[in-house]
């Protein structure tokens, strides 16, 4: 089995653009347009980085009535980034027929990206990149819907292997009956196989990674509330013939939030 070409991906997830657009006051409109210059950065440091890909883990739009302003706004931005872009959608932007992504083309608007759209699970081969990603579109009317579930047990080839999920991570001998669940032993039994998880849903950023399966949440850009510190950041992820590796950018345009 070959050794593929090096790579480099930003992660990033819940931006939910179009966030209380139902809201009309100035606070608001200064909330929304902070944290849509909060994804230009995501998309500046993916340039700026060199990075070949952008994985982006569910819940990119708030709901499903964001306006034609915003969608043309997260197109506008993803065909920016100079490389290839990959998304699942989330519990916010689900895949259910009519929703966001059926009543408009954002591939269209953006032409490297790649929206996984199948309910079961999708795998899509990046020849170019030696990449491989495999992802599952969340659905309303699945209320038992599990994000990993379905994902390919063992390695296909000698390209990387991506996997993106949105949900709960819950760890192994802990019962908590939490929607989208992410079982530990559901992560742990990649290792060897799947080079990194690209984790959505949490706002705060937090590594699970597990038994030698690499799985990171990149947490928010920017969180919907200012009471949650450990958001502000996106992920850097290379790999290449020694492992996998990922560092912290921070891209939220305040800096450092002080303690509640």
């Amino acid at each position: 089995m070959r050794e593929p070409r090096p790579l480099r991906f930003v992660h990033t997830s819940d931006v939910h653009l179009g966030a209380y657009s139902s809201r009309g006051d100035a606070k608001w409109t200064e909330r929304r347009s902070l944290m849509e210059e909060t994804f230009a950065r995501v998309i500046d440091l993916a340039n700026e980085s060199d990075a070949d890909a952008l994985m982006i883990a569910g819940d990119f739009f708030d709901n499903d009535k964001v306006d034609d302003a915003t969608v043309h706004f997260a197109g506008e931005q993803i065909r920016r980034f100079k490389g290839r872009t990959f998304l699942i959608p989330g519990n916010h932007d689900p895949m259910d027929d009519g929703r966001i992504y059926w009543r408009y083309d954002l591939e269209a608007m953006a032409p490297r990206l790649k929206i996984l759209r199948e309910h079961p699970g999708e795998v899509v081969v990046c020849d170019e990149l030696d990449l491989l990603v495999w992802g599952r579109a969340y659905i309303d009317t699945d209320w038992h819907f599990r994000p990993l579930e379905g994902r390919p047990p063992e390695r296909f080839d000698g390209r990387w292997h991506v996997a993106m999920a949105h949900g709960h991570f819950v760890p192994d001998g802990r019962e908590e009956n939490r929607s989208l669940p992410i079982r530990e032993h559901e992560i742990a039994s990649g290792a060897g196989h799947w080079d990194y998880v690209a984790l959505g849903h949490w706002e705060p950023h937090r590594d699970v990674s597990s038994g030698g399966a690499t799985a990171v949440y990149s947490g928010a850009p920017m969180a919907l509330s200012d009471s949650n510190r450990a958001a502000g950041w996106a992920i850097v992820v290379d790999m290449d013939h020694d492992g996998t590796r990922w560092t912290r950018h921070r891209v939220d345009p305040r800096g450092d939030l002080p303690p509640v």
